[in-house]
């Protein structure tokens, strides 16, 4: 028995040996792999500034190439064009100082995604936190359409507020991405931050009461429209997963990419419905300041601004529709 015993102990004592030395090894190769990493990193961190420094060169060059006689030649030509577009692509890849709202809010912390696949994956979640948060919203402006109260009023226009703050913040990480998403959509959400802010703070009196059904069915309204919009950018988004061979992301409208007029047959008369709306928001607003001297400055500075937001969503969606249009009749 007790030589039975002895060697249960030596072939646990020698299984524990074992163990232990498969640990040790396994912690020398973590250890090792990342060493590697971290001198990995360090190398890819200094490739930017050497690249944006080789570009500078290259610039140099190919001006006094093509400033001369000899680089007249159609084979020549081409080869410049090709190196342009090249060129633009490999800028779009390098680190670009962050736009001053994210200076403010995440400092220097570079937004740079290294390849197409992570820039799709953080549109996509883009899309689905938009569309998330549209849904939440259409059930609270419901709700609060059916059960007045000023608590669930303040819930709503905090959840705008909070909305708008944060799409901004992500659209600007896709504009560093290179997401073509015009100016203007970026001061929307600006202005639209703005509005409900006021909203929020709007004390509570007859004028916020006089206006609150209007704004409420507004909110249902333009919950049904960006839900329809969802729509339309999740269906361009499996398009594009599918194919992966277009460069970039073009956002047109707002969250919504166009590449044919037909594109947005369905969605257009909802868009300027929802302008026609905003136009309605304004007039509503500064109707009832003109006329009531009471009327503290929440009303005139909402009804102004939804004055400037429906102007700008007008103004430039036509310009858009009228650019597709013009490239459809060359086409």
């Amino acid at each position: 028995m007790a030589s039975e015993r002895s060697v249960k102990l030596d072939r646990a004592s020698q299984q524990w040996l074992n163990d232990w030395s498969t640990l040790v090894e396994e912690y020398r190769r973590i250890k090792e792999s990342h060493r590697k990493l971290k001198l990995m990193l360090d190398d890819y961190a200094k490739h930017p500034t050497r690249i944006g420094k080789q570009l500078k060169d290259l610039k140099n060059s190919r001006a006094r190439v093509s400033g001369t006689s000899f680089a007249e030649s159609a084979e020549h030509l081409t080869q410049l064009d090709q190196m342009e577009k090249d060129l633009l692509e490999i800028r779009a890849t390098l680190p670009k100082p962050n736009h001053i709202i994210l200076q403010i809010v995440l400092g220097d912390l570079n937004v740079q995604m290294r390849n197409e696949k992570e820039k799709f994956a953080y549109k996509e979640q883009y899309e689905v936190f938009k569309l998330r948060v549209t849904i939440i919203t259409c059930f609270l402006a419901i709700s609060c359409f059916l059960f007045p109260s000023r608590t669930l009023d303040a819930v709503l226009h905090f959840l705008f507020v909070w909305y708008y703050c944060t799409v901004t913040i992500r659209e600007h990480i896709l504009r560093a991405n290179g997401s073509r998403i015009k100016g203007w959509w970026l001061m929307h959400h600006y202005f639209s931050t703005i509005i409900s802010g006021l909203l929020l703070v709007w004390p509570d009196d007859d004028l916020n009461a006089a206006f609150r059904p209007t704004f409420i069915s507004f909110s249902m309204y333009m919950g049904l429209t960006q839900f329809i919009q969802a729509y339309y950018q999740r269906s361009f988004l499996i398009k594009r997963e599918t194919l992966m061979g277009s460069r970039g992301r073009d956002i047109s409208t707002d969250g919504v990419r166009v590449k044919t007029l037909s594109d947005l047959r369905f969605l257009i008369p909802f868009l300027f419905g929802a302008y026609i709306f905003q136009f309605y928001n304004a007039y509503v607003l500064i109707t009832l300041w003109q006329y009531t001297p009471s009327a503290t400055f929440h009303v005139v500075s909402c009804g102004v601004l939804f004055a400037i937001v429906g102007t700008g969503n007008l103004a430039t969606t036509l310009m858009v529709l009228w650019t597709k249009y013009k490239q459809t009749k060359k086409a």
